[in-house]
């Protein structure tokens, strides 16, 4: 978990996404001005992206990455959606360029916890190496319905990418979906909702991981991330091309509280509810050691 900035209060500054025709349109020519040529971009080397399932611990991964003097990934911009709808490579690097500020005048705060990391280089950077963006579930349910979206990504950003996908105990992730998503009044329970919902991300990113060569992807356990956040970022920052030093390393682990929450133990189950979510553990390799009481 994350340091809470303001525990109990409601994220209240939304990021919205473009909605329609008219609403692209509109990002299409409010993004012109962005798109000019940026010498800072003349060095990337990698693109990032995020694949997987809503509150499993992207934000973090995210931000931590983030603070790294070489690399920028924006807060939820979308980027797959702006390739999706025919962006220039300019036009989403400078989106995700103003993500980024945006995110920074924030306080560098999302749904109620501080992700900033003092000292470091949120909002800053002193050589552009990394440029990415933090939208994991959209990314991957995207991807899995246009794979040739994917190689379109490949083409706008003209460097090699790189995919980050991060897992968290299902029985966490489903209970939360349970407690804070708006699911329709239905016979079966909210709890099989929520299992449904996340076993459609679960397709979704098995899909994605599919069409990508084994070097660019990796696999990361978010209770490996909180109980080693060191060697974990780490092992994030040489896979995506870049060396971390000690004081960004230390800065950045001071910031990761030194244990993870589990809120599968707020919920009630019924003994059918966890026996399809250790049916769905099996199906995916990646999902493989989790479980209720681990």
């Amino acid at each position: 978990m994350v340091r809470s900035a303001v525990t109990g209060t409601v994220q209240r500054s939304p990021l919205p996404d473009p909605h329609g025709v008219a609403g692209w349109a509109r990002r299409w020519v409010s993004s012109l001005p962005l798109a000019r040529p940026d010498p800072c971009f003349d060095e990337l080397e990698r693109f990032c992206l995020f694949v997987g399932y809503a509150r499993s611990g992207h934000t973090l991964v995210g931000s931590m990455l983030n603070a790294h003097p070489e690399v920028v990934i924006a807060h939820e911009l979308d980027a797959v959606s702006y390739v999706r709808h025919h962006f220039t490579r300019n036009q989403i690097f400078g989106l995700l360029m103003e993500r980024d500020r945006t995110f920074g005048s924030m306080g560098w705060t999302w749904a109620g916890y501080d992700y900033g990391v003092s000292g470091q280089h949120q909002g800053r950077h002193e050589r552009l190496r990394v440029l990415g963006d933090k939208r994991g579930n959209a990314t991957a349910l995207q991807i899995a319905q246009w794979p040739e979206l994917l190689d379109r990504t490949r083409r706008v950003v003209k460097v090699p990418i790189r995919v980050i996908h991060v897992t968290r105990n299902p029985f966490d992730n489903i209970a939360t979906a349970a407690r804070k998503h708006e699911f329709p009044p239905r016979r079966v329970s909210v709890l099989s909702q929520a299992t449904a919902w996340y076993e459609r991300s679960c397709a979704s990113v098995a899909k994605v991981l599919r069409l990508l060569d084994a070097s660019e992807s990796v696999d990361i356990r978010y209770e490996t991330f909180v109980e080693e956040p060191a060697d974990s970022l780490a092992e994030v920052c040489r896979f995506v091309g870049i060396e971390p030093d000690a004081t960004y390393l230390d800065a950045c682990a001071g910031q990761v509280w030194p244990s993870v929450n589990k809120p599968r133990h707020t919920v009630d189950w019924s003994a059918g509810e966890r026996r399809d979510i250790d049916r769905l553990i099996e199906r995916y390799d990646f999902l493989r050691g989790y479980t209720f009481d681990g």
